[in-house]
């Protein structure tokens, strides 16, 4: 393919280099690798996409942040995006986890004394 036909990066890759120079570790960044890791990012991006939308209990063309979730909730090579895709719950089982957790932290430290 000529280099004139080639499908530009869709993500912008001011905000790309922007993330990649959040890193302390990251002084400098070059154009063939700032390209390169905006394109692994789009195919990253798009193959979520595709396997969510494949696993997805609706039989719909669309993809729901739930569906994204699930999946990466349910794939042990996704599970390092929990943090940023986490399932949704209602406050109220929110609240519910956090006095779980606060129970058992007094259960802990009366056992411990």
């Amino acid at each position: 393919m000529a280099d004139k036909e080639r499908v530009p990066n869709t993500l912008p890759l001011s905000r790309v280099k922007t993330i990649m120079k959040s890193s302390p570790d990251v002084s400098s960044i070059s154009q063939e690798a700032l390209h390169a890791t905006g394109k692994a990012t789009e195919l990253f991006i798009q193959a979520l996409a595709k396997v969510s939308l494949e696993k997805s209990k609706s039989d719909q063309t669309e993809l729901s942040y739930n569906d994204l979730a699930e999946i990466v909730n349910s794939e042990e090579t996704l599970q390092f995006l929990q943090d940023i895709i986490p399932r949704k719950i209602k406050m109220s089982e929110y609240y519910d986890l956090i006095k779980e957790e606060e129970e058992e932290d007094e259960e802990n430290e009366e056992d411990g004394s």
